[in-house]
């Protein structure tokens, strides 16, 4: 909400709401999975600004502002599917987003995570109080860089794969809402190197789907030991 409301006054702070900045606000607004009292309050600032800044002078510029911010806030429809790629920073903020998003919990499904900006918001929201469960891979939590044991000892909860094969998902579940997966690896290398690909979908029988798989290995994995 805070980035939104940043992005607002600097649009109308230099009267220039360009093409970019209209593109960019819509998919903030569009990844940030609003309620109906968080849209009403960014309506309500939208004419407040407008209100502190109209003049016999911008008058135009106001209404159309007015006008785009509030088509900004029409939320796509439910079943949309948005798609990234790396090399490039697409994925990693993608993923962030969602995390900075999340309100109630955060259900994990990955490899392994050694990009420090990701456990960074992870370890921001659990401090919020978001509800994080963590399911990984024992190959790759003691490998230089691995991030788990820190997120472990922040005290959210991870289990572990310590068959002999691979738990090698990618996924995120968000509030039960909105689904993240994909070849894409929550490393450094993922994002400066590799070829790459997510998808953020919010169809709810896929949603449901991967929740269903999410709790059937959690409860068959192992708390995470160090």
């Amino acid at each position: 909400m805070d980035k939104l409301l940043a992005y607002l006054e600097s649009s109308i702070a230099d009267e220039v709401f360009s093409r970019n900045e209209k593109k960019t606000f819509k998919s903030l607004v569009s990844e940030s999975m609003l309620d109906q009292n968080q849209l009403g309050f960014l309506r309500s600032k939208i004419y407040e600004l407008a209100g502190k800044r109209i003049t016999p002078s911008n008058h135009e510029f106001i209404l159309e502002w007015i006008k785009t911010a509030n088509g900004a806030l029409i939320l796509p429809s439910a079943e949309s599917t948005d798609a990234f790629f790396s090399p490039g920073e697409a994925c990693r903020n993608t993923i962030i987003r969602q995390i900075e998003t999340a309100i109630e919990k955060l259900h994990i499904c990955v490899f392994t995570i050694s990009d420090d900006s990701i456990t960074n918001s992870l370890l921001t929201a659990h401090k919020k109080g978001v509800q994080i469960k963590l399911i990984t891979d024992n190959d790759k939590s003691l490998d230089m860089g691995s991030d788990i044991e820190q997120l472990a000892d922040a005290g959210i909860a991870v289990k572990m794969d310590t068959s002999p094969n691979h738990m090698h998902h990618k996924f995120m579940l968000s509030d039960q809402r909105s689904l993240i997966t994909g070849s894409y690896n929550w490393t450094l290398s993922a994002a400066k190197y590799n070829h790459e690909n997510i998808i953020v979908t919010r169809e709810a029988g896929v949603v449901r789907s991967f929740a269903l798989q999410f709790d059937q290995l959690w409860n068959v994995m192992e708390a995470y030991h160090h």
